[in-house]
């Protein structure tokens, strides 16, 4: 699949910021069935390398696309949440959704950036911890926050590996 993504951006480069931007906010977004980080790293990788976009234009289309997302997602639970939780698949797992709840509600605003740099969670936090009591403001806050830092280390990452790679 990452063959295909490179090929077709090299084809089509002006649409490389559509890519990292809705590549970002797939992978935030809870519905997006959890569209895996190293698609995006790799499109963020070949663009700089390419030369197809700025480094800074890079991290701010994936820093929006994935804070787009996690309020997409925060907006879902607090609409739909309780709702799915009541679903016949979710009550088989209710005993791992109220482990993670209770953290979520313990920890509050913190697993908002925790969540952001743990890419198997990253998308289901912000949808509970839209079904819990944070309050949006509280929320968007700290997800500004999370998106910041994490893409302050996407781009020491997108940095770094040309090192590696090139």
């Amino acid at each position: 699949m990452i063959d295909n993504i490179t090929i077709f951006l090299t084809e089509n480069n002006e649409l490389a910021w559509i890519a990292i931007f809705l590549f970002a906010f797939m992978e935030s977004f809870i519905l997006s069935f959890m569209v895996s980080s190293l698609i995006l790293f790799t499109i963020c990788v070949f663009a700089y390398n390419t030369d197809l976009l700025a480094l800074e234009v890079i991290v701010l289309l994936a820093v929006f696309g994935s804070h787009l997302g996690d309020m997409s997602g925060f907006f879902f639970g607090k609409r739909l949440g309780p709702a799915i939780l009541e679903t016949k698949f979710i009550k088989k797992r209710e005993k791992n959704i109220d482990k993670a709840r209770i953290f979520l509600d313990k920890n509050g605003s913190y697993s908002v950036v925790l969540g952001r740099f743990v890419p198997a969670i990253r998308s289901i936090v912000p949808f509970l911890l839209g079904v819990s009591n944070l309050k949006p403001v509280r929320f968007y806050i700290s997800d500004v926050i999370a998106c910041s830092l994490w893409g302050a280390a996407l781009a020491f990452l997108v940095i770094i590996s040309d090192t590696f790679i090139g």
